[in-house]
């Protein structure tokens, strides 16, 4: 079971407490930390997808593009 995007969820859930709070700088903090892994984890290419949570990341030895 991939369990990648809860990561994300409290990521933002950060994000939206201290929104809550009034502290914009953490909220700034916190989206930015949560822009990070979606741009990692989300908009990596082929050759950095990871299999699993843990494992290792696919090769980029297939030529098939």
């Amino acid at each position: 079971m991939d369990v990648r995007h809860f990561e994300l969820q409290d990521l933002l859930a950060e994000a939206l407490i201290a929104l809550e709070a009034g502290n914009h700088a953490a909220v700034e903090t916190a989206l930015k930390k949560a822009l990070a892994w979606v741009e990692h984890d989300w908009l990596a290419t082929p050759g950095e997808i990871r299999l699993a949570a843990d494992g290792p990341a696919m090769s980029d030895d297939d030529e098939d593009d």
